[in-house]
């Protein structure tokens, strides 16, 4: 992985849950006024999906990494930060 400064990790965290929310369609001030977002809200299979070919096409341009290293990292990702699959 290109090494990249921490604003540009933690800009791209927050672009990517915003990112996740407009495809799944929940409106983006959960994040301030729900703590529990992430499990109070909820996302489809065919979402999923779209939100992970968007993920891995910005993390591979915006970190140079191959295809692998950024489904990996966006299995990590979705582990901390998706949306409950219903």
């Amino acid at each position: 992985m290109k090494i990249t400064s921490r604003t540009d990790r933690e800009n791209f965290t927050m672009v990517a849950i915003l990112k996740q929310l407009e495809i799944a369609g929940v409106d983006p001030k959960v994040l301030t006024e729900d703590q529990h977002w992430f499990n109070n809200n909820t996302i489809s299979p065919e979402k999923v999906e779209e939100w992970k070919q968007w993920f891995i096409a910005e993390a591979r341009k915006n970190f140079k990494l191959t295809k692998g290293k950024a489904e990996k990292e966006f299995s990590w990702f979705h582990l901390s930060y998706g949306l409950r699959e219903i």
